[in-house]
């Protein structure tokens, strides 16, 4: 087994960031870069801070293991890279979600469990 070296710089040591840079390290990547998350989410460039769009750039690879999650810790907030720190540079394509950073989620989502548990085939059911 290899090692893998976290780096957490100043500021991002609450517990939803941890959890998001862990999730990083075991291979996961955002849920707003996923293939299909056009079907989800808009994302607005124009508001989004110069030198920041490859966050939001789409993969059109990666493993998915369960349907898109807006609540996931790997899901960005609705103002991440914000050029202003209030425009959107991300809203869900449904009413009533709110997109909260990784540092202000408590964890996991249901959903984060089931594909953690998928992707390394444990047989634990997700309890939330």
């Amino acid at each position: 087994m290899g090692e893998q070296l976290l780096s957490l710089a100043y500021g991002c040591h609450s517990f939803g960031t941890v959890v998001h840079e862990i999730m990083h390290a075991i291979g996961f990547h955002h849920q707003h870069m996923r293939a299909d998350r056009d079907n989800y989410l808009n994302i607005h460039w124009q508001n989004i801070k110069r030198g920041h769009e490859m966050n939001f750039n789409k993969l059109d690879y990666g493993l998915i293991f369960a349907p898109f999650d807006y609540y996931s810790i790997m899901q960005y907030g609705s103002t991440t890279f914000s050029i202003d720190g209030k425009s959107p540079t991300i809203t869900p394509k449904i009413d009533g979600v709110k997109l909260v950073k990784p540092r202000h989620k408590g964890g996991l989502s249901k959903f984060d469990i089931i594909s953690i548990n998928d992707m390394y085939n444990c047989e634990v059911e997700a309890k939330v």
